[in-house]
C-alpha cells in the first residue's frame, strides 16, 4: 500500500536539487553537520557565505547566531534533525527564505513548523517556519550507512505508543480530546510503515520516499490539528529523559524507536508489532549497537515519572508510573537484554 492524499510542504525528490537551487541564490548560509556537508559541498557551485555547525539548540545560542547573520539572503538546512531545527529557528528570527535538505529520513523536523528548542533540561517547541522547498537527495541519503537510514522509522513508529497515550489522556480528561479521524490517520501511518519497512532494509529509494511522505503528512497533521498527540507520547518523553539523565543523545529516530520498544511493553500495548516493524526495516535496536548501556535505560526509567511532571509534558502512561523490578524486567525483555 501507499499512503493516500499526502499533504504538507513542497518537496522534490531526486539528485542534484540543492545545486540547482543555490545556483540561483544570492549569499546564503548553511546550517549543517560535518558528515553531510562533506558529501554535498563538492557538488555545489560556489560556497556559502556562512557555514554554521548545527548541534546546539539552546535558545540563547540560536538567537546569537541569528543576530550575527549579515549580508545573507537565504538559509539552507543540510543534515539531521538539529540542522533542520537550527535552520528553522534562524528563518523564524530573520524571515530569510528557507530551504531544507535532510541527510537522513531520521526525523520529521524538515516537515514541521516549530523548532525543538532545548530549554531547562527539556524540550520546548516554538517558532513557525515554512520552507520554500524540502529537497530529498537520494545521493546524499544513499551515502549514509543503511542502518542509519532504517533508523528513520522512529517518528512514525511512535504513533504506536503515542496513540495509546493520547487515548489514555482523553479518558482522564487531559490535554487534547480524542479525535477518531486523526487517530485513524495515525494508524494508517503505522500500516504504511509496516509495508515499507522491508524496502528500507533493502536500501530502496522508494522506501525512503514513502517514509519521507509519512513524515511530510505527519508534519501537516501536527499543524492542522494543533498538537502531535497522535505521534508523540511516552516514547518521546523517554528520549528526552534519556538526554537529561545521560547528558548526551543518539540519533533521534533510533532513540525514539528505543523508547517505543520500551514503552509499548510498559503500556502492555502489543509490543510485538513495533519490534516486528523495526526488525523488518533493519533498524538498530540492540543496546550494544546503539552505544547505550542498560544502566542508562534503568536510570531513564527511574527519572521518567518525575521528569514528565516537572516538564509539564502531555499526560501518558509515564505519569504516576511506579518503576520497580517488574518494570525493569518488562523493559529488559522488550530490548532483549
Amino acid at each position: 500500500m501507499t499512503l493516500e492524499g499526502v499533504r504538507g510542504f513542497d518537496v522534490h525528490y531526486g539528485r542534484g536539487k540543492l545545486a540547482e537551487v543555490v545556483a540561483g541564490l544570492g549569499p546564503w548560509a548553511v546550517a549543517t553537520q560535518p558528515e553531510p556537508w562533506a558529501v554535498m559541498a563538492p557538488t555545489l557551485p560556489g560556497t556559502p557565505a556562512v557555514v554554521i555547525e548545527a548541534g546546539d539548540l539552546r535558545l540563547a545560542h540560536l538567537d546569537a547566531v541569528a543576530e550575527s547573520l549579515t549580508g545573507v539572503e537565504a538559509i539552507v538546512g543540510l543534515g539531521g534533525g538539529s540542522a533542520m531545527d537550527t535552520a528553522k529557528w534562524l528563518h523564524h528570527r530573520t524571515g530569510l527564505p528557507l530551504y531544507q535538505v535532510p541527510s537522513l529520513p531520521s526525523v520529521d523536523a524538515c516537515f514541521t513548523r516549530m523548532t525543538a528548542l532545548r530549554d531547562g533540561g527539556g524540550v520546548r517547541y516554538d517558532g513557525d517556519s515554512v520552507p520554500e522547498l524540502v529537497m530529498v537527495d537520494f545521493d546524499l541519503i544513499g551515502a549514509a550507512p543503511r542502518k542509519l537510514v532504517s533508523g528513520g522509522i522512529g517518528d512514525v513508529l511512535s504513533c504506536h505508543t503515542g496513540l495509546f497515550d493520547w487515548e489514555l489522556a482523553a479518558r482522564h480528561g487531559r490535554n487534547a480530546p480524542w479525535d477518531e479521524a486523526v487517530a485513524a490517520r495515525g494508524f494508517e501511518y503505522l500500516d504504511e510503515l509496516e509495508a515499507l519497512a522491508p524496502l528500507l532494509a533493502a536500501g530502496s529509494n522508494d522506501g525512503v520516499q514513502r517514509l519521507m511522505e509519512c513524515h511530510r503528512d505527519i508534519g501537516w497533521m501536527c499543524h492542522e490539528v494543533g498538537h502531535a498527540r497522535f505521534e508523540e507520547g511516552s516514547e518521546h518523553f523517554f528520549a528526552y529523559t534519556f538526554e537529561e539523565v545521560t547528558g548526551r543523545t543518539i540519533m533521534h529516530g533510533e532513540l525514539v524507536t528505543l523508547g517505543v520498544l520500551v514503552m509499548s511493553a510498559v503500556q502492555g500495548n502489543d509490543p510485538d508489532r513495533p519490534r516486528r516493524i523495526a526488525d523488518a526495516a533493519g533498524a538498530r535496536t540492540g543496546l550494544d549497537e546503539l552505544g547505550v548501556r542498560w544502566e542508562e535505560v534503568e536510570a531513564t526509567l527511574e527519572r521518567l515519572p518525575s521528569f514528565v511532571e516537572e516538564q509539564d509534558l502531555w499526560f501518558s502512561v509515564a505519569n504516576g508510573l511506579v518503576v520497580d523490578d517488574e518494570v525493569f524486567a518488562t523493559a529488559r525483555s522488550a530490548l532483549r537484554v
